[in-house]
């Protein structure tokens, strides 16, 4: 099989039912002013509703290609180094920036996207794509071969799509299906993308270094922190903002520093193709 074909099937397959679901049983009013807490109409017209569909169905598209160039790639090239470090440092400014417009301690990204939908939109691009293409990056600069953790990743940013679709209707109206739909793929996507992450960790902490396993340490103990945290104190922005800085952090020390790199030459910055006798197949 070529590479990456299974990859562009499983997206391929993933689009369809996308437009399948978008086209034949959600309506460009679908969510109004009487059944959300939208101050507006998340779309304007059925015009703008079929070109939000046709633009998404698009970027979906796009992530083979994120596989093939990246985690494919015969060589990581200054283009993927600097392509991936723009797109690390845009997600996570935007991301923060977005999560300030309301007050953070009081609101959610998801109670934000309420009021202002097209910017909640462009955050499930932003977070997707920068985190998707800089854990690619980060398997192939350390070899690192995981079927299932691609997989998982692509079906986490698959999903973070029927969040933004599916609006929160409030902190009022969790038990609605609604709202379940909504604050079940958002918790799926976010546990999708650490699972594709902490896949690697656990790996690289086979060899017992020092390194990995105090970062592996402090990771888990975040997304933990952020449960807990949830549990007790309630949602808002803040809380649901620390694992994906931590994320965006791991990812940058991993990806653009050489804090973590190997220190055998042979083995540095992805510069040669995974060996089938070491790379580790999950």
């Amino acid at each position: 099989m070529a590479k990456g074909k299974g990859f562009r099937l499983m997206w391929l397959a993933m689009t369809v039912v996308y437009l399948v679901w978008m086209l034949g049983f959600m309506r460009w009013d679908t969510y109004t002013m009487e059944n959300t807490l939208l101050k507006k109409e998340m779309y304007p017209s059925p015009a703008v509703y079929y070109i939000w569909v046709a633009v998404s169905a698009i970027i979906f598209l796009v992530y083979p290609l994120f596989i093939e160039r990246i985690y494919y790639a015969d060589k990581l090239t200054a283009a993927n180094r600097v392509l991936n470090i723009v797109s690390l440092a845009a997600g996570c400014a935007y991301i923060t920036a977005y999560g300030c417009i309301l007050d953070p301690l009081k609101y959610t990204a998801s109670m934000t996207g309420l009021e202002y939908p097209w910017l909640f939109k462009l955050w499930c691009i932003a977070s997707g794509i920068s985190i998707f293409t800089n854990t690619l990056y980060m398997y192939r600069k350390f070899n690192f071969k995981s079927t299932v953790g691609v997989s998982l990743a692509c079906i986490g940013c698959a999903v973070l799509y029927v969040t933004v679709n599916i609006p929160s209707a409030g902190e009022d109206l969790v038990m609605t299906l609604q709202c379940l739909a909504h604050w079940s793929t958002a918790l799926l996507y976010a546990f999708l993308s650490a699972i594709a992450i902490l896949l690697f960790l656990f790996h690289k902490c086979r060899s017992r270094d020092g390194r990995f396993i105090a970062v592996t340490a402090v990771y888990a103990a975040i997304l933990v922190l952020m449960i807990v945290l949830l549990a007790t104190v309630g949602k808002s922005t803040l809380i649901e903002n620390l694992p994906i800085w931590a994320t965006y952090i791991l990812l940058f020390l991993m990806n653009f520093t050489s804090v973590f790199d190997d220190k055998k030459p042979e083995n540095r910055a992805g510069d040669r193709l995974p060996d089938r006798r070491v790379s580790e197949k999950v």
